[in-house]
């Protein structure tokens, strides 16, 4: 009876990753928690919200179980790496705040992390993974586009919308993970995938422009000078002094003509306000630098700017696990490099090493000014899970892909 049960399950592996991945993107939750004015109350949609989560949580787990041999096989250093991070998320909260509403937080982080990690040991390539996630971006595409009115749609004075999300930068940001994954599929596969990732980039660049997310906008040259990158450096190794020698430069005037170039797009330094938010949180984080304030803590005194959340990844990493936390990030960051940079040149894999490092260098960038880190649902935090330890696996193994 337990062997039949594990075979047809990993006959329907396929079916139960995707399920767990879209659930896990947050996107029926949004729905449901956009909706307090229906009958049954808040608390009760908020219960539900959470349930659905949780079973996506729950999912993950189990395939993790039953690929168990699988996951042994594919460890390497970074695997361990992940597991101090989580040992000190939960040592952080113990001795931070700790209270049943932390729990809750730090339950719903290991669960989105558990994601990434199924992620990575229910699938045998790259390229399995983008097909994952091309009808996870789809789906949700096509949830937003019968969430949105066509008379907005259809509207090209429309403005700020939000689709199914609490703010126009979620309905950005999902947009242009859509956007990245469909030129992907459109440049790897054939026949209807080439067809559909057309058409669903399309959708997805025109909720981008209706959105009016900056960020995600921004998000779009970095991917293609990435991506880009890697492709030349993979087929032209003695380019990468080149590449290299471009990339300073750039850097260097945007380090110091910065303040001209947010000008030039209707910007100010102020990043919208969020330096004062920084402000308060480095305030904050200097109290208790080393260990940080605990997972999922919040200040003990709310003020204007405290309550909006960190609008950054890397402050969010800072309050919650202090500077230990943030050097197992690092260190994560440098291996996940190091594995790039041996597997580029290694022919056979130009796709897998643009896609992963394009989604690394995006993931970085992001968190200067949104909060995609230690999430506790959606892609971005999953995605990065399974892009750090596929590198280093790459890295490790010599298996064709």
């Amino acid at each position: 009876m337990r062997d039949s049960l594990i075979r047809a399950c990993r006959s329907q592996s396929n079916i139960l990753v995707f399920i767990a991945l879209l659930i896990g993107s947050g996107v029926f939750s949004h729905i449901l928690t956009g909706e307090y004015s229906v009958e049954g109350g808040r608390k009760q949609i908020a219960l539900t919200a959470k349930l659905m989560l949780a079973f996506s949580y729950a999912l993950s787990f189990g395939l993790i179980l039953l690929y168990w041999q699988t996951f042994k096989q594919k460890m390497t250093t970074i695997t361990w790496l992940w597991f101090a991070l989580i040992t000190w998320s939960i040592i952080s909260l113990v001795i931070g705040q700790f209270n049943t509403q932390t729990i809750i937080r730090l339950v719903g982080f290991l669960g989105c992390t558990l994601i990434g990690l199924m992620l990575f040991v229910c699938t045998k390539n790259v390229k399995q993974v983008v097909q994952y996630l091309f009808w996870v971006c789809f789906t949700i595409i096509v949830v937003n586009i019968f969430f949105i009115d066509w008379s907005v749609l259809s509207d090209v004075s429309s403005r700020n919308i939000k689709g199914v999300f609490f703010q126009k930068n979620q309905l950005g940001q999902y947009s242009f993970l859509t956007m990245f994954v469909a030129v992907s599929v459109f440049f790897r596969m054939a026949g209807i995938y080439r067809w559909l990732s057309g058409v669903t980039f399309i959708i997805a660049l025109w909720l981008l422009f209706l959105s009016t997310s900056m960020t995600s906008n921004m998000l779009i040259p970095i991917a293609i000078i990435i991506t880009v990158a890697s492709l030349v450096i993979g087929r032209y190794p003695k380019s990468w002094l080149v590449i290299g020698i471009a990339f300073i430069l750039l850097a260097t005037v945007v380090f110091f003509y910065w303040t001209e170039l947010f000008a030039l797009m209707g910007k100010t330094t102020t990043f919208t306000g969020r330096t004062s938010i920084w402000a308060e949180y480095w305030a904050l984080i200097q109290q208790r630098i080393v260990i940080g304030h605990g997972y999922g803590a919040y200040p003990e005194k709310i003020t204007h700017w405290l309550r909006l959340g960190f609008h950054s990844g890397y402050v969010g990493l800072l309050y919650y696990l202090g500077a230990i936390g943030g050097s197992i990030f690092l260190a994560m960051i440098v291996l996940a490099c190091k594995g790039w940079w041996k597997i580029v040149n290694r022919k056979g894999l130009e796709f897998e090493a643009s896609f992963l490092v394009g989604f690394l260098v995006v993931f970085i960038a992001l968190n200067i000014t949104e909060n995609y880190m230690l999430n506790r649902s959606g892609l971005y935090w999953p995605l990065f899970v399974y892009v750090t330890l596929q590198l280093a696996f790459l890295n490790k193994t010599k298996i064709d892909q």
